[in-house]
């Protein structure tokens, strides 16, 4: 199985770079020239939260390394750990304000969506929250995961915590498939996934291969201007599996 993989992504219209609270992992394409097995993932770390960018990129990193094998406490257990001890390291030179103090105390709360790729032909994907997956097909739109319906996205949405009481009670949503030559699997936080159910003229030119992060900044800032997409955090992550010359990857 050989993989074509790209991720694009844009703050908030007036904010910095350094501000974006989405992530998603592996950061480059991978370099082996054949794969048995592939995972990606994006994720949206919750605005009003503290730290949640970080948490956000704790999550796609460890799944996309075949860290994160469930969304149970057993799993993420271990990632909460890692992010208290990040946020003390990043905070022992320069202590938080007591009200970013007290706001801490509320926790980070991400997204997160997994997709797996397997050179046997088979796809699964696991998701919590509104991030989303779609698969497309040349000529025929196959399926949107966990949403299909612009309808469907609202002001709360499931999402990983990072206090531990609230793990029991994960949504966690799983779908599986099969893919063939040519199906390209398209990843995206919530704000674009709705933008792209919701306008399916566009929908070809986020599939496009020659699609580069400057015409993905323009297509954004003009869903933007025209009141299309919302202003939030935008992720967009593309993944084109094709069978290998040996036949891996044939259904």
């Amino acid at each position: 199985m050989h993989i074509a993989y790209a991720a694009f992504w844009l703050p908030k219209s007036g904010s910095r770079e350094d501000e974006y609270e989405d992530a998603f992992a592996p950061a480059v394409a991978p370099v082996q020239a054949a794969l048995s097995e592939f995972l990606c993932a994006v994720a949206d770390g919750a605005t009003e939260t503290s730290f949640s960018g970080l948490w956000a990129q704790l999550l796609v990193e460890a799944y996309a390394d075949k860290h994160l094998r469930g969304l149970d406490a057993a799993n993420l257990l271990p990632l909460i750990e890692r992010w208290h001890a990040a946020i003390d390291e990043r905070t022992r030179a320069k202590p938080l304000p007591w009200y970013a103090e007290e706001k801490l105390k509320a926790g980070a709360y991400s997204s997160l969506l997994g997709l797996q790729l397997r050179g046997d032909g088979r796809w699964g994907a696991v998701s919590v929250g509104d991030s989303c997956l779609f698969c497309l097909r040349p000529r025929r739109w196959l399926h949107g995961f966990p949403y299909v319906e612009a309808e469907q996205f609202n002001n709360h949405p499931a999402l990983i915590p990072t206090h531990t009481d609230g793990l029991h009670r994960l949504e966690v949503v799983v779908r599986r498939g099969i893919w063939e030559d040519g199906d390209i699997f398209l990843l995206m936080t919530d704000a674009l996934a709705h933008y792209f159910i919701a306008q399916p003229a566009v929908r070809r030119l986020f599939a496009d291969p020659k699609l580069d992060q400057a015409g993905f900044t323009r297509l954004i800032e003009a869903a933007r201007h025209d009141r299309l997409c919302r202003n939030d955090d935008v992720t967009l992550v593309t993944v084109r599996p094709t069978v290998g010359a040996d036949g891996s990857g044939m259904a």
